[in-house]
């Protein structure tokens, strides 16, 4: 019979990070994004009805790095918009 191995690591998403992995991950970009930032655009995005997954792993939240690449995309995109002198 085989054991059951329990980790406090969440297997959920492909490619978890944490809001804090995910800010410094942002830094190389030239955008940089605290990690307070990338919890609202995860929230209100999840508020505008996207699909977004968010695990817990103890007292910590974990969501794809695929996502908020996305999201980062989208929002330096209507910033860059924003400030260009068309």
């Amino acid at each position: 019979m085989a054991a059951v191995h329990y980790s406090p690591l969440s297997t959920a998403l492909e490619d978890p990070v944490t809001y804090k992995e995910a800010s410094a991950l942002l830094a190389d970009t030239g955008h940089p994004a605290s990690p307070g930032t990338v919890a609202r655009w995860v929230k209100e995005a999840r508020q505008a009805g996207q699909d977004i997954p968010v695990t817990r792993s103890g007292r910590t939240d974990q969501v794809s790095w695929s996502i908020v690449a996305r999201l980062h995309r989208d929002r330096t995109a209507v910033k860059l918009r924003a400030s260009a002198a068309w």
